[in-house]
Parts: structure tokens; sequence; C-alpha cells
């Protein structure tokens, strides 16, 4: 009975470990199934060699006849062999040491597994696997016993030199990883070195470890703990050569805090900006980064994410940052921050230089807008006199009423061409706001409410992402309307949404535009009398992406359409 029940207590313990490994596989597909990283696929694929070997391994235990357990042996060899080469591959996707190097050779790796695999099949004909084996019933049940050939050999050496490699591998990437990633990698190389241990014992026949091969129940633990690494730290998530190839070579400063604001990773940019080393630094309070002079940490961060501009003091020198703090959440709680410092100088100094060169072409333009404005002052003054002081009927002479005409209307368009000089230079001159669409067209309005037009605008919370000149935009649509559409009684501004798009719609009830003149109608210089005011209302929308159509029919009247795309367009969270 104890016989039986130890044989059943050891079949147990190897089918429990191998559902454990096939349970492992199972959760790390259905986690990973949408990113299968090449490290997770040799995750899964040394879970189901494992449970192979066990199962095999239980059946061979529990057989009565060195026939059945000699079979089950050769079965079990199929989990065996491809154990050190997955681990290899392991080591190899994660540290991404030699990486590419492997890739080249990586089928070659799995030949002398298979190899192996067909030598135990067909070692009753060569022996070189196995020299021997017979049963032993010493230990309380009949166990079969080996003694090993020349390929075992070959092949444990072989999986042995894999199997360190791996560890070396290891090693090598420990040394140059933060403390972040080192207390993973920890994890990693103690759990790993459970079943090379066990297994050792096992061929070195050494105590309990001589008859029964723990390797496939240790094992199992080791998965357990890396799939608990994946759940819990998501140490698999982030390899670790993308930390030292991509966070270090970066040109941002880059910190990581926990939730005490205790930095817990930093870059090289960031202890550049702090002047100080990594050790000076590691595990003290954000605060004290940066000097008395430079302290923007003097405060705890909010917990949520915002950006601010900042600067720093270089020895004389003082550079400009964009500041951002990100929480770093898992599945359950926020378990630090993620501090990134970008350098925005550059774009500062350029920016100042754009402003003043902007400042002195303004004041020029102003200077010269000033002067012309004044001789045209004079020269409307000198027309009205000369007008004045004609004789009616030298001024209804053609020739003399042409020239009269011409100066007046030469005047008439100077004034004009000053005006949208005045109102392109302001093109552009501020950001872009958002800006309520039935506002700003009712505001626009208002100046032509002594005409007794009609105005039938919206009411919406539509707001669109534009110019500060918007309501110029409205004006001079307005105006175009007023001035062109002869017998205009009614002006309506209404919207539609469209897909992603809303289209913004100003309509009259005039002549409308001809099919010809559609498009022509936008250009500088085209229409009527100055052909500026619809030119300008083009390039106002422009400048965030908006754009206008004439869609109207000749004779009903016309109809400007505005296009504002996704993302230029919101409703008024005020209403």
């Amino acid at each position: 009975m104890q016989i039986y029940s130890a044989a059943f207590l050891c079949m147990a313990t190897l089918i429990f470990s191998g559902l454990i490994s096939i349970t492992l596989a199972a959760k790390a597909y259905k986690i990973f199934n949408n990113r299968m990283e090449p490290f997770v696929k040799y995750f899964i694929f040394a879970m189901l060699s494992m449970s192979f070997w066990a199962f095999n391994y239980a059946i061979e235990i529990g057989s009565p006849r060195i026939e059945l357990k000699y079979l089950f042996t050769c079965l079990k060899y199929v989990g065996i062999a491809f154990a050190p080469v997955t681990w290899f591959m392991f080591t190899v996707e994660y540290t991404g040491v030699t990486q590419k190097c492997i890739h080249r050779y990586e089928k070659a790796l799995f030949f002398l597994p298979i190899f192996m695999i067909l030598a135990v099949f067909t070692n009753n004909f060569h022996g070189l696997y196995f020299h021997s084996y017979y049963l032993d019933s010493s230990r309380g049940f009949p166990l079969i016993v080996f003694t090993y050939g020349p390929l075992f050999w070959i092949f444990y050496v072989y999986s042995f030199i894999l199997i360190f490699l791996g560890f070396f591998f290891f090693i090598k990437q420990f040394a140059q990883l933060t403390l972040h990633y080192r207390v993973q990698a920890k994890i990693l190389f103690i759990s790993a070195f459970i079943p090379v241990f066990v297994n050792l014992l096992h061929v070195g026949k050494i105590g309990p470890f001589t008859f029964f091969d723990f390797t496939p129940l240790s094992f199992p633990i080791t998965g357990l703990i890396v799939f608990w690494g994946i759940m819990e730290h998501e140490f698999l998530s982030i390899l670790p050569v993308a930390r030292e190839n991509v966070i270090e070579s970066m040109n941002d400063g880059y910190i990581v805090i926990d939730m005490s604001d205790y930095i817990v990773d930093i870059n090289k940019a960031a202890l550049e900006l702090a002047g100080k080393t990594r050790k000076q630094v590691i595990g003290k309070k954000l605060n004290e980064l940066f000097t008395t002079d430079n302290r923007i940490f003097s405060e705890r961060l909010p917990d949520e994410n915002f950006n601010m501009k900042i600067s720093l003091k270089r020895d004389s020198e003082t550079r400009f940052f964009t500041l951002s703090n990100t929480p770093l959440t898992t599945r359950k709680d926020t378990e630090g921050k993620l501090i990134m410092i970008h350098d925005i100088t550059e774009i500062c100094v350029y920016q100042e230089a754009l402003k003043q060169a902007n400042k002195k072409i303004n004041l020029m333009s102003n200077i010269a807008r000033y002067e012309i404005q004044s001789q045209v002052t004079v020269l409307s003054g000198c027309a009205e006199f000369l007008s004045g002081i004609l004789q009616q009927n030298v001024k209804e002479e053609p020739r003399i009423r042409k020239y009269l005409q011409n100066l007046s209307k030469g005047i008439e368009t100077i004034s004009n061409q000053i005006v949208f000089t005045q109102d392109y230079q302001e093109l552009g001159d501020a950001a872009p706001t958002w800006q309520s669409v039935s506002n700003t067209a009712r505001e626009s309005s208002k100046a032509f409410s002594a005409k007794g037009t009609k105005y039938l605008i919206e009411k919406s919370d539509l707001e669109i992402y534009a110019d500060p000149l918007l309501k110029k935009a409205f004006y001079n649509l307005f105006d175009n309307a007023e001035t062109h559409g002869k017998h205009v009684s009614e002006i309506r501004v209404s919207s539609r949404r469209i897909g992603e798009q809303v289209i913004i719609e100003i309509q009259d009830n005039g002549i409308g535009i001809p099919a010809d003149m559609k498009t022509l109608i936008f250009e500088k210089s085209v229409g009527k009398n100055t052909g500026l005011g619809l030119f300008l209302v083009n390039r106002i929308l422009s400048i965030t992406g908006l754009t206008i159509k004439e869609t109207g029919i000749e004779g009903k009247g016309a109809r400007f359409e505005i296009t504002v795309p996704k993302g230029y367009w919101k409703k008024s969270s005020q209403n």
C-alpha cells in the first residue's frame, strides 16, 4: 500500500505541475494575444514543453512494465529537448544581447534537439543515447534507471552551454540596468536558476535527487514567478534594451518618481540638466534634484496630467523647457509619475526674433500707411476743391468729367488698399482661438443695421477654432452681399453637420454670382470694386484649415459654404 501511495503522490504532483504549466501558457496567450512579442512566444512554448515532460513522466512512473516506462521516457524527451533552446531564445529576446546575430541561426539552434529526439526513439538500434536501462525498486516503487551514452552527454553539454549563455546575457544586461529594471531582472534571474540547480542535483545523483528528477516540478515555479511579474509589475512589457537604447539616448529629460516623489529612475539628459550623477539622485526627493536657483519642484506635483513652461539657468545662460507630468497607472491604482523635460530654447529664441522682426515691419508699415493716408487726404481735398471751382458746363464736358471720375476712383482705391493692408497685416498676428459662430456673426451684422436688411442668424452652441479676424471675415461676407447683391433683403447664417465635418452657410436672396466667377471671386483684385474682401476672407479661414466656396444659383442669391474639418469645431460647454 505504501508503495502505491508513494507512486500515486509522485504522479499527482507531476500531473498538477503539468496542469499549472498549461494554465500559464493559456493565460499568457490570452493576455498577449494582440501583441505576441517573441519573448512571450518562447515563454508559452517553454510552458507547453514542461507540461508534456511532466505528463509523460507521471505516466512513466505509474507504468508497471519496463517497456511502457521506456516508451514514455522517449515521449518525455520531446519536452526535455526544447527547454534549453527555449530558455536561451527567451533571454536573447528579453535582453536584446546579440539579438540580430542569433536570429540568423535561430532555426539551426533547434536542429540538435530534434536530432536528439530521433536518437532517443531509435536508441534500441544504436545504444548511443542510453547504454542500458533497468528497473530499480529500492525506493518503494519501480523506477527506470539509465546509464547514459555519448549522445546524452553531447546534448547535456549543449543544453548547459545555452542555459549559461542565457545567464551571461542577463548578468551583462543587469550591470547596465537602472534601479527600476534591476528589481525585475533579479526576480527573473533567481526564478530561472531553480530548475537548473535541481537538474544538476539529479544528473549528479545527489541525495533524494538520484532516482527522481524534480526538474518538471520546479520549472512551473519559475513560470509562476515570471507570470506574477508579468501581471503585477509588467516587467515583460518593456524590454531593458529599449530602456538603454532609447531612453538613455533621448535629448529630453526623463524622470520616474513614486507616489512619495522619490526618484526611482532618471536618464542622462535629466542628469546633465541637474549637474549630478545617478548615484546622487536615485532614491532622493524630486525637489532636491535642482539647485536653489533652479527650484522648479519646490512643491508636490499633482497626480493629474499637466504641462507648463519653465526656465533653468545654466552658467550665465537661461534655457527654456516644457515640463509634463503623466501618472503611471496599473490595473489597480496609480503607482508613480513620469516627468518629461523638453528643451524649447531654440524655439523660444526664434519666436522672440520673429516677434521683434514683426514689430519692426509693422512699425514701418504703420508709418508708410500713415504717410500715404495723409497724401490721399490731401489729394481728396484737392479733388473736391477742383470740382468746386470748376463751372458746371466745364464739369459736364465729357473729357473733364472722365478725368474727375478717374481721380475720385483712384483716391477711393488707394484708401481701400490702405484699409486692406492694415487688415492683412493683422492676419495671423494673434494665435487662433475658439469662437462662437452665432455670436461672431451677430456682432458683425450690427454694422449693417441701418440698411434695413434682415439678418437670420441661427442660435447654436457651435464653436470653431479660427483666427481672431473671423469677425472681419463675416463682415466682408455681409458687405459683399449688401454691395453686390443689389436687392438683398435677407441674409441667413446656419450650420449643419456632414460626417465629421461642419458646414457653415451664409446665404442671401440677391442676384447671385455667375457660374464662371464662383472660384475667381476669392482671388486678389477680382471683382467690381477692390476685389480684396473675399480674398481676405479666404486667407483668414485658411489659417486653421477652414475652406470656403460659393454654391448659390445665379438669380436666386449667393450661398457661401465654410467647411470646418474634424478637430476644429466643438459644442460650447457653457450650453
